[in-house]
């Protein structure tokens, strides 16, 4: 679908409005998980227009996001987000989505992820370079305590410009 303006009509979205948790969404077929993604794009485009914000960011991550809550068993798994602006289909698919129209706004969503605002924001951060880092933490304590949980990171938007990026993969190769 081609899109020439933000919408300013909250969109009809059936099967994204029935998701309040992973759980929901994995209980869906694979088949429809595409008319999910397209939906939550009509949605973020709805949103951050009411909101402002990041957009772009977030369009690109949709289908990825839905795969990852799809496949993993969250909020057990972990997943971390190395660029905050980047979660806001993270936030629609773990029971927020009515509240996304509220970033930036007082008393409204976190923009990025905020660990008292969702069990599923196992990470708080702002911009990119951290998620290699908090990943690996996570993975070492995991294993210490014999926790079987799988830990994600999700890397993007120029996260891998930046030195720590690098530092953690050549710590996470060492462990």
């Amino acid at each position: 679908m081609l899109y020439t303006e933000i919408p300013t009509q909250r969109p009809v979205t059936p099967l994204l409005d029935a998701i309040d948790h992973p759980e929901q969404l994995r209980a869906l077929e694979q088949s429809q998980l595409t008319q999910v993604a397209d939906e939550l794009r009509q949605f973020i485009l709805y949103a951050a227009g009411q909101s402002g914000g990041h957009f772009g960011a977030n369009l690109g991550v949709i289908e990825l996001t839905v795969a990852l809550h799809y496949c993993f068993n969250t909020p057990h798994d972990r997943l971390i987000w190395d660029v905050g602006h980047q979660a806001y289909p993270h936030k629609a698919l773990t029971g927020r989505r009515e509240q996304l129209t509220t970033i930036r706004a007082k008393d409204g969503l976190a923009a990025f992820p905020a660990r008292e605002e969702s069990e599923f924001d196992t990470f708080g951060v702002g911009h990119s370079s951290t998620a290699i880092s908090a990943g690996l933490g996570m993975a070492l304590a995991r294993r210490y305590q014999n926790n079987p949980c799988e830990v994600v990171s999700i890397i993007g938007d120029g996260a891998m410009t930046a030195g720590m990026a690098f530092e953690a993969i050549n710590d996470a190769v060492a462990h």
